[in-house]
């Protein structure tokens, strides 16, 4: 009876000899079945080819896909998006141009191999050395197994000869797969026509034919080498071998066409720099465009493979901003078009600053100058914004503010249209705010107390404060205004004081806006309340209520977090009493709150709370016995609105009184704490 395998060696069986077969038939059944389309771009991500180290390209899992549902948390904000893609320009064509034959073609000193040679030799060999690496260290592996388990070697045997006829089985059938796909390749793909190696005296030579004469054949060579430069690295077959000498001619490529197309276009079809999409539409059905269309529709498709490929972010934000002035060539090709906003989107949730930017000035050029557009980018706009928004830390707060102000630029192109989507996404966060106070159940008050929620309400205030004095926005406003009340009442007790916090400054960037007055005292109690800290504390905690929501129970009790509590409340109150210290009724607004400041003051032990709470109160007492004194003077009654409204407006506008100083060192002094107050 033979003796059972080792622990480690039934292991490596398992892993290395039973499934291996399984899982190759699996993957060679799936690969047998995928055929690429033509022009590349159903091409397989994982292949890489000459030159791939030099020119960075996008894998396939390196951005986050804004599409994908599950890349949000699910509570029902987001907007439902059309599936059904625009196909109707879309062709079999690989995007190869008729080539004139007389357009000269130069070869430098080195001979072709060498060329050749020269652009593979770096990444293969540095494959190949890991490769032999990795093996040398399984085979060490397995020589210990066989030498430390006979019966191991005795296993090994019996399926070696299994492996050998499965692997002749495996290479007649990937032959006849091999003739199978040939056949499907046309002549001109075995025989490209432009097979010649592209040097970088060939490319000046072209560049400068074009430069002198738009119209010249050498366009259409030019515009191949760009075709070819878009797909530099990725192919390795050699019936598609690269053309271009090295990495040197691809950046010339690149730079020249994506500098020089716009302009050549629109002197081929004799359009000016503000033609708008109507022009672009009438000019399909003209003799000019049955020239240069095919022209423009080659680099415009060339160009999203660029972008779809490439991980450099300055070359990145170089070919946005020189496509930025090609937008108006992209309404001739609504299927384009819409391939093109999901690569923008994808660049604009980007970390990067200036490709962020770049992508959404493209973004905003498109939903300005394609009106068809608009809808597709205000969807995947506010889609986009929602799932960059799920998880908010102190490395990007910054961006998710900068991604929030692009949303409310590009909502505020069309504001009737935006305002009916606003009111839908506001019905939804109320929607999700009565049920939570319904039932009053963990899952249901998580949907509330999350960044997603939060930042989709700081989205609408923002859009209103843009947007209110110039337009009626008035229903929309009442309705923010009660999802951020309900939110905040929704969460009472010290944890939840970033949140409340983070609402009254909502709340105060509304009232700024109407005018009208909305009181904020009683969703600061918690903060205006002094609470035991701990005696001892073994290690100073930095508190940052900009990326809190809600927090640890371990900080309740520390001095850290109590100096956070008093001073941002006392920031968000210094807003407040400053967007009303030169109305009439001030006295009685500042009433309650100076109540609980003393209070506090004579509660609180920690000294470095003391002052800022004392400062606070004179400078509040001073401007209420400033207001009263000036109300001494006045003949009206409360009832007068236009004299209320017109009291001590010259002093407004001069902006003299102590209080006004005071809040402005006060913003400056506690901008690192969060969102500037207005």
């Amino acid at each position: 009876m033979a003796k059972k395998l080792g622990k480690k060696a039934r292991k490596f069986a398992r892993k290395h000899l039973q499934t291996a077969a399984k899982r190759n038939r699996k993957i060679r059944s799936q690969f047998a079945h995928r055929r690429p389309r033509r022009g590349g771009s159903g091409r397989e991500e994982g292949r890489r080819g000459d030159g791939d180290e030099d020119v960075p390209r996008r894998e396939g899992g390196a951005t986050m896909d804004m599409n994908d549902p599950a890349a949000t948390l699910v509570i029902g904000l987001e907007f439902p998006e059309d599936g059904a893609e625009m196909n109707t320009d879309l062709s079999d064509s690989d995007g190869y141009l008729s080539e004139d034959s007389e357009c000269p073609y130069y070869s430098d000193s080195e001979d072709v191999d060498v060329v050749e040679d020269c652009i593979m030799k770096d990444g293969l060999y540095r494959q190949n050395d890991e490769l032999n690496l990795d093996i040398k260290k399984q085979k060490k592996k397995l020589k210990k197994l066989l030498d430390k388990d006979p019966e191991f070697a005795n296993f090994l045997e019996k399926w070696q000869s299994e492996l050998e006829n499965y692997r002749s089985k495996e290479d007649s059938d990937e032959e006849n797969e091999m003739d199978s796909m040939d056949d499907d390749v046309d002549s001109s793909d075995k025989n490209p026509p432009n097979a010649k190696i592209l040097t970088s005296k060939t490319i000046s030579e072209w560049c400068q034919l074009v430069a002198k004469e738009p119209k010249s054949p050498a366009l259409r060579n030019l515009l191949n080498a760009f075709r070819d430069a878009c797909r530099f690295g990725v192919y390795s077959d050699s019936s598609l071998m690269q053309r271009l000498q090295n990495i040197r001619v691809f950046y010339q490529i690149i730079t020249f066409v994506l500098s020089q197309s716009d302009s050549i276009f629109r002197a081929l079809l004799e359009i000016s720099d503000d033609a708008n999409k109507g022009k672009i539409i009438n000019l399909r059905n003209s003799k000019k465009w049955q020239t240069v269309g095919p022209l423009i529709k080659s680099y415009l498709r060339n160009s999203l493979d660029l972008l779809s490929q490439l991980t450099d972010n300055k070359i990145l934000t170089f070919i946005l901003t020189r496509l930025r002035a090609s937008v108006v060539l992209f309404s001739a090709y609504p299927s384009t078009s819409s391939r093109l906003l999901k690569i923008l989107f994808s660049l604009w949730a980007s970390d990067d600053q200036s490709l962020s930017l770049s992508a959404f000035l493209m973004i905003r050029e498109v939903a300005s100058l394609l009106p068809d557009c608009l809808d597709l980018c205000l969807t995947k706009a506010y889609n986009t914004y929602l799932a960059s928004t799920e998880l908010v830390n102190q490395r990007n707060t910054k961006h998710i503010d900068f991604l929030m102000n692009c949303l409310v630029e590009l909502y505020s192109l069309d504001v009737q249209k935006s305002c009916e989507r606003a009111v839908i996404s506001v019905g939804q966060l109320n929607a999700i705010l009565k049920q939570a106070s319904k039932t009053k159940e963990k899952e249901d008050l998580r949907k509330i107390d999350n960044w997603q929620y939060i930042n989709c309400v700081n989205l609408w205030v923002r859009f209103l404060c843009c947007n209110y004095k110039d337009y009626n926005l008035h229903p929309l406003f009442s309705q923010v205004l009660q999802v951020i009340r309900g939110a905040a009442h929704l969460f009472p007790g010290t944890r939840y004081l970033p949140l409340r916090l983070r609402l009254v400054q909502m709340l105060n960037e509304l009232s700024i806006c109407s005018q009208l007055f909305i009181p904020i005292s009683s969703l600061l109690f918690d903060c205006l309340e002094f609470r035991e800290t701990q005696k001892e504390q073994t290690q100073k905690t930095k508190v940052n209520f900009s990326s809190l929501l809600k927090v640890p129970k371990n900080l309740l009790k520390s001095r850290d977090f109590q100096e956070e509590c008093i001073l941002s409340a006392i920031q968000v109150l210094s807003a407040h009493f400053a967007q009303w210290s030169y109305h009439v009724s001030f006295p009685e607004v500042a009433t309650i709150p100076l109540i609980l400041l003393k209070r506090l003051h004579e509660q609180t032990t920690l000294e470095s709370l003391q002052r800022p709470i004392k400062r606070m109160i004179d400078q509040v007492n001073e401007n209420k016995d400033f207001i009263q004194r000036k109300r001494e003077n006045v003949s009206f009654s409360p009832n007068d609105k236009a004299s209320v409204e017109s009291f001590l407006q010259e002093e407004k506008s001069k902006g003299n009184a102590s209080f006004t100083r005071f809040y402005a060192s006060i913003s400056e002094s506690h901008q690192p704490r969060g969102r500037k107050a207005l």
